[in-house]
Protein backbone atom coordinates (compact mmCIF):
# COMPACT_ATOMS: atom_id res chain seq x y z
CA UNK A 1 0.00 0.00 0.00
CA UNK A 2 1.53 3.38 -1.01
CA UNK A 3 2.58 5.76 1.74
CA UNK A 4 0.36 8.89 1.89
CA UNK A 5 2.04 12.03 0.59
CA UNK A 6 2.91 14.12 3.68
CA UNK A 7 3.22 17.32 1.64
CA UNK A 8 5.78 19.93 2.68
CA UNK A 9 7.41 19.85 6.11
CA UNK A 10 9.79 22.53 7.35
CA UNK A 11 11.59 21.88 10.62
CA UNK A 12 13.50 24.59 12.51
CA UNK A 13 14.33 26.42 9.28
CA UNK A 14 16.68 29.39 9.64
CA UNK A 15 18.12 31.79 7.06
CA UNK A 16 20.15 34.98 7.21
CA UNK A 17 20.34 38.18 5.12
CA UNK A 18 22.75 40.68 6.63
CA UNK A 19 21.51 41.50 10.12
CA UNK A 20 18.06 40.00 9.42
CA UNK A 21 17.32 36.48 10.62
CA UNK A 22 14.41 34.34 9.49
CA UNK A 23 13.30 31.70 11.98
CA UNK A 24 13.90 29.22 13.29
CA UNK A 25 10.41 28.22 12.21
CA UNK A 26 8.52 25.02 11.48
CA UNK A 27 5.57 24.59 9.12
CA UNK A 28 3.55 21.80 7.54
CA UNK A 29 1.48 22.07 4.36
CA UNK A 30 -0.53 18.91 3.50
CA UNK A 31 -0.92 18.09 -0.22
CA UNK A 32 -4.50 19.34 -0.40
CA UNK A 33 -4.02 22.61 1.51
CA UNK A 34 -3.06 26.17 0.60
CA UNK A 35 -1.00 27.98 3.22
CA UNK A 36 -1.06 31.76 2.97
CA UNK A 37 1.93 33.48 4.56
CA UNK A 38 0.77 36.89 5.78
CA UNK A 39 2.96 39.62 7.18
CA UNK A 40 4.03 43.24 6.76
CA UNK A 41 6.71 44.35 4.29
CA UNK A 42 10.15 43.21 5.40
CA UNK A 43 8.79 40.38 7.55
CA UNK A 44 10.75 37.68 5.70
CA UNK A 45 7.90 36.24 3.60
CA UNK A 46 9.77 36.23 0.28
CA UNK A 47 12.92 35.08 2.04
CA UNK A 48 11.00 32.06 3.29
CA UNK A 49 9.88 31.08 -0.21
CA UNK A 50 13.37 31.60 -1.63
CA UNK A 51 14.83 29.35 1.05
CA UNK A 52 12.26 26.62 0.43
CA UNK A 53 12.94 26.82 -3.32
CA UNK A 54 16.72 26.60 -2.79
CA UNK A 55 17.38 30.08 -4.18
CA UNK A 56 18.76 31.18 -0.82
CA UNK A 57 21.08 29.18 1.42
CA UNK A 58 19.62 28.14 4.76
CA UNK A 59 21.60 28.34 7.98
CA UNK A 60 19.83 25.46 9.66
CA UNK A 61 16.79 23.20 9.65
CA UNK A 62 15.35 20.61 7.32
CA UNK A 63 12.93 20.64 4.37
CA UNK A 64 11.10 17.53 3.20
CA UNK A 65 8.74 17.39 0.24
CA UNK A 66 6.53 14.39 -0.53
CA UNK A 67 8.56 12.41 1.97
CA UNK A 68 11.95 13.27 0.40
CA UNK A 69 14.59 15.38 2.13
CA UNK A 70 15.33 18.21 -0.33
CA UNK A 71 17.42 20.33 2.07
CA UNK A 72 20.65 19.98 0.09
CA UNK A 73 19.22 19.75 -3.44
CA UNK A 74 19.85 22.33 -6.15
CA UNK A 75 16.79 24.45 -7.03
CA UNK A 76 16.24 22.72 -10.38
CA UNK A 77 16.11 19.33 -8.69
CA UNK A 78 13.46 20.26 -6.12
CA UNK A 79 10.56 20.20 -8.58
CA UNK A 80 9.03 23.35 -7.14
CA UNK A 81 6.93 25.74 -9.22
CA UNK A 82 7.54 29.40 -8.38
CA UNK A 83 5.50 32.43 -9.46
CA UNK A 84 7.04 35.84 -8.79
CA UNK A 85 5.38 39.21 -8.19
CA UNK A 86 6.61 40.59 -11.54
CA UNK A 87 5.97 37.34 -13.52
CA UNK A 88 9.68 37.28 -14.61
CA UNK A 89 8.91 36.01 -18.11
CA UNK A 90 11.68 35.61 -20.68
CA UNK A 91 11.21 38.56 -23.08
CA UNK A 92 12.83 36.80 -26.07
CA UNK A 93 10.47 33.79 -25.89
CA UNK A 94 6.84 33.54 -26.96
CA UNK A 95 4.15 32.73 -24.44
CA UNK A 96 4.16 29.06 -25.53
CA UNK A 97 7.96 28.79 -25.27
CA UNK A 98 7.95 30.47 -21.84
CA UNK A 99 5.60 27.73 -20.66
CA UNK A 100 7.78 25.01 -22.22
CA UNK A 101 10.98 26.44 -20.78
CA UNK A 102 10.91 24.71 -17.37
CA UNK A 103 10.72 21.09 -18.51
CA UNK A 104 13.25 21.67 -21.28
CA UNK A 105 15.76 23.48 -19.06
CA UNK A 106 15.52 20.74 -16.45
CA UNK A 107 15.58 18.02 -19.11
CA UNK A 108 12.46 16.57 -17.56
CA UNK A 109 10.72 13.68 -19.26
CA UNK A 110 7.20 15.01 -18.85
CA UNK A 111 4.57 15.38 -21.60
CA UNK A 112 4.28 18.78 -23.24
CA UNK A 113 1.32 20.26 -21.37
CA UNK A 114 1.57 23.74 -22.83
CA UNK A 115 -1.61 23.46 -24.93
CA UNK A 116 -3.63 22.16 -21.98
CA UNK A 117 -2.31 24.89 -19.67
CA UNK A 118 -2.94 27.61 -22.24
CA UNK A 119 -6.55 26.51 -22.50
CA UNK A 120 -6.95 25.93 -18.76
CA UNK A 121 -5.79 29.45 -17.97
CA UNK A 122 -7.73 31.07 -20.81
CA UNK A 123 -4.68 32.30 -22.73
CA UNK A 124 -4.71 29.99 -25.76
CA UNK A 125 -5.09 32.99 -28.07
CA UNK A 126 -1.84 34.45 -26.70
CA UNK A 127 0.39 31.44 -27.48
CA UNK A 128 2.50 33.16 -30.12
CA UNK A 129 2.62 36.59 -28.49
CA UNK A 130 5.69 38.17 -26.88
CA UNK A 131 5.51 38.96 -23.13
CA UNK A 132 5.94 42.70 -23.72
CA UNK A 133 2.59 42.80 -25.55
CA UNK A 134 0.66 41.30 -22.62
CA UNK A 135 -1.26 42.97 -19.82
CA UNK A 136 -0.26 42.42 -16.19
CA UNK A 137 -2.97 39.83 -15.63
CA UNK A 138 -2.04 37.97 -18.82
CA UNK A 139 1.63 37.87 -17.82
CA UNK A 140 0.74 36.37 -14.46
CA UNK A 141 -1.38 33.69 -16.14
CA UNK A 142 1.60 32.79 -18.31
CA UNK A 143 3.88 32.71 -15.26
CA UNK A 144 1.42 30.40 -13.50
CA UNK A 145 1.26 28.10 -16.53
CA UNK A 146 5.07 27.99 -16.68
CA UNK A 147 5.24 27.03 -13.00
CA UNK A 148 2.70 24.22 -13.51
CA UNK A 149 4.37 22.89 -16.68
CA UNK A 150 7.02 21.04 -14.64
CA UNK A 151 4.25 19.15 -12.81
CA UNK A 152 5.57 20.48 -9.48
CA UNK A 153 5.34 18.75 -6.13
CA UNK A 154 4.91 22.19 -4.53
CA UNK A 155 3.70 25.56 -5.80
CA UNK A 156 5.10 28.79 -4.33
CA UNK A 157 3.43 32.12 -5.13
CA UNK A 158 5.23 35.32 -4.14
CA UNK A 159 2.64 38.13 -4.11
CA UNK A 160 1.56 37.39 -7.70
CA UNK A 161 -1.46 39.73 -7.51
CA UNK A 162 0.03 42.77 -5.78
CA UNK A 163 0.98 44.69 -8.95
CA UNK A 164 -2.40 44.22 -10.65
CA UNK A 165 -5.29 46.70 -10.77
CA UNK A 166 -8.33 45.91 -8.63
CA UNK A 167 -10.60 44.27 -11.26
CA UNK A 168 -7.74 42.16 -12.64
CA UNK A 169 -6.66 41.22 -9.12
CA UNK A 170 -10.17 39.99 -8.32
CA UNK A 171 -10.31 37.93 -11.54
CA UNK A 172 -6.91 36.39 -10.83
CA UNK A 173 -7.91 35.68 -7.23
CA UNK A 174 -10.92 33.71 -8.47
CA UNK A 175 -8.73 31.83 -10.96
CA UNK A 176 -6.19 30.98 -8.26
CA UNK A 177 -8.91 29.73 -5.92
CA UNK A 178 -10.15 27.35 -8.63
CA UNK A 179 -6.72 26.11 -9.70
CA UNK A 180 -5.38 25.60 -6.20
CA UNK A 181 -8.50 23.65 -5.27
CA UNK A 182 -7.96 21.34 -8.26
CA UNK A 183 -4.26 20.71 -7.64
CA UNK A 184 -3.36 17.79 -5.39
CA UNK A 185 -0.14 19.45 -4.23
CA UNK A 186 0.73 21.75 -1.32
CA UNK A 187 0.87 25.46 -2.12
CA UNK A 188 2.27 28.46 -0.25
CA UNK A 189 1.00 31.92 -1.19
CA UNK A 190 2.72 35.03 0.18
CA UNK A 191 0.80 38.29 0.57
CA UNK A 192 0.36 41.34 2.80
CA UNK A 193 -3.31 41.68 1.73
CA UNK A 194 -5.59 40.16 4.39
CA UNK A 195 -8.62 39.92 2.06
CA UNK A 196 -6.52 37.95 -0.39
CA UNK A 197 -5.16 35.80 2.43
CA UNK A 198 -8.58 34.92 3.80
CA UNK A 199 -10.13 34.24 0.39
CA UNK A 200 -7.34 31.97 -0.90
CA UNK A 201 -5.85 30.31 2.18
CA UNK A 202 -6.98 27.12 3.86
CA UNK A 203 -4.39 27.85 6.54
CA UNK A 204 -2.58 31.01 7.65
CA UNK A 205 0.96 31.57 8.87
CA UNK A 206 1.63 34.99 10.38
CA UNK A 207 5.26 36.16 10.13
CA UNK A 208 6.51 39.37 11.75
CA UNK A 209 10.17 40.30 11.96
CA UNK A 210 11.28 36.91 10.68
CA UNK A 211 9.41 35.06 13.42
CA UNK A 212 6.38 32.80 13.08
CA UNK A 213 3.75 34.36 15.35
CA UNK A 214 0.77 32.08 14.67
CA UNK A 215 -0.34 29.33 12.31
CA UNK A 216 -3.53 27.32 11.91
CA UNK A 217 -6.78 27.13 9.92
CA UNK A 218 -7.51 30.52 8.35
CA UNK A 219 -10.90 30.97 10.04
CA UNK A 220 -9.44 30.15 13.45
CA UNK A 221 -6.48 32.51 13.14
CA UNK A 222 -8.71 35.31 11.82
CA UNK A 223 -11.10 35.10 14.78
CA UNK A 224 -8.55 34.27 17.48
CA UNK A 225 -5.38 36.29 16.81
CA UNK A 226 -2.61 35.38 19.24
CA UNK A 227 -1.07 38.84 19.69
CA UNK A 228 -1.60 42.54 18.82
CA UNK A 229 0.54 42.42 15.64
CA UNK A 230 -1.47 39.49 14.31
CA UNK A 231 -4.73 41.22 15.21
CA UNK A 232 -3.75 44.37 13.28
CA UNK A 233 -2.71 42.34 10.22
CA UNK A 234 -6.10 40.61 10.22
CA UNK A 235 -8.14 43.81 10.34
CA UNK A 236 -8.79 44.15 14.07
CA UNK A 237 -8.82 47.77 15.29
CA UNK A 238 -7.18 48.86 18.52
CA UNK A 239 -9.76 49.82 21.15
CA UNK A 240 -7.24 51.10 23.66
CA UNK A 241 -5.30 50.35 26.83
CA UNK A 242 -6.75 49.73 30.26
CA UNK A 243 -6.54 47.47 33.27
CA UNK A 244 -7.94 44.05 34.15
CA UNK A 245 -8.79 42.57 37.53
CA UNK A 246 -11.14 39.86 38.82
CA UNK A 247 -12.20 38.82 35.32
CA UNK A 248 -13.19 42.34 34.23
CA UNK A 249 -11.30 44.75 31.98
CA UNK A 250 -11.80 48.54 32.05
CA UNK A 251 -11.03 50.42 28.81
CA UNK A 252 -12.09 54.05 29.16
CA UNK A 253 -15.80 53.96 30.03
CA UNK A 254 -16.21 50.36 28.84
CA UNK A 255 -16.41 47.43 31.23
CA UNK A 256 -15.52 44.20 29.44
CA UNK A 257 -16.19 40.81 31.07
CA UNK A 258 -14.33 37.65 30.11
CA UNK A 259 -10.86 38.81 31.12
CA UNK A 260 -10.13 35.61 33.06
CA UNK A 261 -6.42 35.01 33.47
CA UNK A 262 -5.56 38.65 32.84
CA UNK A 263 -4.54 41.19 35.44
CA UNK A 264 -2.85 44.56 35.30
CA UNK A 265 -2.35 46.54 32.07
CA UNK A 266 -4.21 45.19 29.03
CA UNK A 267 -4.71 46.13 25.40
CA UNK A 268 -8.03 45.57 23.63
CA UNK A 269 -8.90 45.05 19.95
CA UNK A 270 -12.26 44.86 18.19
CA UNK A 271 -13.73 44.05 14.77
CA UNK A 272 -15.21 47.29 13.33
CA UNK A 273 -17.65 45.35 11.15
CA UNK A 274 -19.02 43.47 14.18
CA UNK A 275 -20.20 46.60 16.01
CA UNK A 276 -23.98 47.04 16.09
CA UNK A 277 -25.37 50.57 16.11
CA UNK A 278 -28.83 51.32 17.45
CA UNK A 279 -30.88 53.96 19.23
CA UNK A 280 -30.68 52.19 22.60
CA UNK A 281 -28.67 49.61 24.52
CA UNK A 282 -29.33 45.89 24.22
CA UNK A 283 -30.51 43.93 27.20
CA UNK A 284 -27.65 42.96 29.51
CA UNK A 285 -25.57 40.86 29.75
CA UNK A 286 -25.16 40.50 25.97
CA UNK A 287 -24.42 44.19 25.52
CA UNK A 288 -20.90 45.55 25.96
CA UNK A 289 -21.50 49.03 24.74
CA UNK A 290 -21.39 52.74 25.00
CA UNK A 291 -23.63 55.65 24.03
CA UNK A 292 -21.93 58.56 22.29
CA UNK A 293 -22.26 61.20 19.61
CA UNK A 294 -21.61 60.41 15.96
CA UNK A 295 -18.45 62.31 15.08
CA UNK A 296 -18.08 61.49 11.38
CA UNK A 297 -19.69 59.35 8.66
CA UNK A 298 -17.55 58.29 5.71
CA UNK A 299 -19.53 56.54 2.97
CA UNK A 300 -16.83 54.16 1.78
CA UNK A 301 -17.77 51.00 -0.15
CA UNK A 302 -18.84 48.31 0.47
CA UNK A 303 -19.12 49.34 4.16
CA UNK A 304 -19.49 52.88 5.52
CA UNK A 305 -17.38 54.02 8.49
CA UNK A 306 -19.08 55.69 11.47
CA UNK A 307 -16.73 57.29 14.00
CA UNK A 308 -18.00 57.99 17.50
CA UNK A 309 -16.85 60.66 19.94
CA UNK A 310 -16.58 58.08 22.71
CA UNK A 311 -14.12 56.99 25.39
CA UNK A 312 -12.48 54.87 24.06
CA UNK A 313 -12.87 56.10 20.45
CA UNK A 314 -14.82 53.62 18.30
CA UNK A 315 -15.24 53.43 14.52
CA UNK A 316 -17.89 51.02 13.24
CA UNK A 317 -18.17 49.65 9.71
CA UNK A 318 -21.82 49.29 8.74
CA UNK A 319 -23.98 48.51 5.73
CA UNK A 320 -25.28 51.54 3.84
CA UNK A 321 -28.86 50.40 4.35
CA UNK A 322 -28.24 50.60 8.11
CA UNK A 323 -27.15 54.23 7.71
CA UNK A 324 -30.46 54.93 6.01
CA UNK A 325 -32.47 52.89 8.53
CA UNK A 326 -30.96 54.73 11.49
CA UNK A 327 -30.95 58.07 9.62
CA UNK A 328 -27.52 58.75 11.07
CA UNK A 329 -26.13 62.28 11.08
CA UNK A 330 -23.08 63.86 12.69
CA UNK A 331 -23.82 64.94 16.26
CA UNK A 332 -26.56 62.34 16.77
CA UNK A 333 -26.54 60.18 19.91
CA UNK A 334 -26.18 56.48 19.12
CA UNK A 335 -25.46 53.32 21.05
CA UNK A 336 -22.62 51.05 19.94
CA UNK A 337 -22.79 47.41 21.02
CA UNK A 338 -19.74 45.15 20.96
CA UNK A 339 -20.41 41.43 21.10
CA UNK A 340 -18.00 39.38 23.28
CA UNK A 341 -16.70 37.42 20.27
CA UNK A 342 -15.71 40.64 18.51
CA UNK A 343 -13.26 41.63 21.28
CA UNK A 344 -9.74 40.38 22.04
CA UNK A 345 -7.74 41.27 25.13
CA UNK A 346 -3.96 40.97 25.46
CA UNK A 347 -1.45 41.72 28.18
CA UNK A 348 -0.12 45.21 27.46
CA UNK A 349 3.58 45.31 26.68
Amino acid sequence: MPTPNPGLRISELRAQAGAFTLGPLSLHIPPDRVLVVLGPSGAGKTMLLETIAGLRAQQGGRITLAGTDITGLLPERRRIGLVFQDAALFPHLTVRDNIRFGPRASRMTVPDSSRHLLDQLGIGHLADRAPRSLSGGERQRVALARALAIQPSLLLLDEPLSALDQPTREDMRTLLQRLLAELAIPAAHVTHDRDEALSIGDDLAIIVGGQLRQTGPAAQVATQPADPDTARLLGWAELGHGTAASGMAHIGQLRIPGAAGLSGPVQAFYRPEDIELGPSAHDPPADIGITAQVQEIVRTRPLARVSLNSDPPIAAQVLHRDLDRLQLTAGQQIHASLLPGSLRLFHAG
